[in-house]
């Protein structure tokens, strides 16, 4: 009877993604009735279409740089600070990791935001997207890599301080390699959640050349709101990268997030 009304209650889900990816393939007047109808003739013209029209590939490549560049740094500055906060639990310290959870819970705002970007002289542009990214999601992964390396014996860190191997030498030859499961774990996520978002690039990106994959969903919206068929097709081609991250690396997210919770 469980597993009945799980699968009843995945159709929620399971509905609208067939539904967009039916239509994606459908004729103008078929993709009107927004059904998961198959179609007459398959129309892979529409992909071509919303490729050349929507200028899928700069923004493809706008997502791309703003995405990985965000997901670098912050795993590696999650990684030393974790380091830091799991090697020396003293009051300063554990007062820093307090703070760092709070970061978990606190909404992003808008104009304080924007203001300090516009002082830094950096607002509008990609790099500011990459910073702001950066803060955000930071607490979030700290905390599960700084779980993570309370696993690891400190006699690892002793043994490298014997021979020679401190400060950021002992992290990035001796700790950061075994931090793998977990890093990838973080990364996997956190390029999620980067490629995906909408919100933030429309606040802090002020140039359609700069517009990544969900900025010109909605721009591309704006103007074929009545053609449904090619709307489907570029949410597909949206989501299409991010799905095929995640199926290629679901095996690690899994682990990492057990490796990080249940050990800590």
């Amino acid at each position: 009877m469980l597993i009945i009304l799980i699968w009843l209650a995945s159709l929620t889900i399971i509905y609208p993604i067939a539904m967009v990816l039916v239509t994606s393939f459908k004729s103008y007047g078929e993709a009107n009735f927004l059904s998961i109808n198959l179609p007459k003739k398959l129309l892979f013209e529409n992909y071509v279409q919303v490729f050349n029209e929507g200028k899928i590939l700069r923004s493809f490549l706008n997502s791309l740089v703003i995405t990985v560049s965000a997901v670098a740094l912050i795993v590696i500055l999650s990684s030393m600070l974790s380091f830091i906060l799991a090697r020396n639990r003293n009051k300063i310290n554990k007062v820093i990791f307090f703070l760092m959870m709070l970061g978990l819970c606190a909404p992003f705002a808008a104009l304080p935001t924007i203001k300090l970007l516009q002082v830094l002289h950096i607002y509008g542009s990609r790099i500011s997207l990459v910073f702001v990214y950066s803060a955000m999601f930071m607490p979030f992964s700290t905390m599960l890599i700084t779980r993570y390396i309370t696993t690891l014996p400190k006699e690892l860190d002793e043994a490298a301080v014997i021979d020679g191997c401190t400060g950021f030498s002992l992290f990035f030859r001796i700790i950061f390699p075994l931090l793998r499961p977990i890093t990838i774990t973080v990364g996997v996520i956190n390029f999620m959640w980067v490629w995906n978002d909408f919100q933030l690039p429309l606040y802090l990106l002020n140039s359609p050349s700069m517009y990544t994959l969900p900025l010109s969903v909605y721009n591309f919206f704006g103007q074929y709101n009545r053609s449904w068929n090619l709307v489907c097709a570029d949410m597909v081609l949206v989501s299409l990268p991010v799905v095929i991250v995640y199926f290629l690396a679901q095996k690690y997210i899994i682990s990492g997030m057990v490796a990080g919770g249940v050990k800590g």
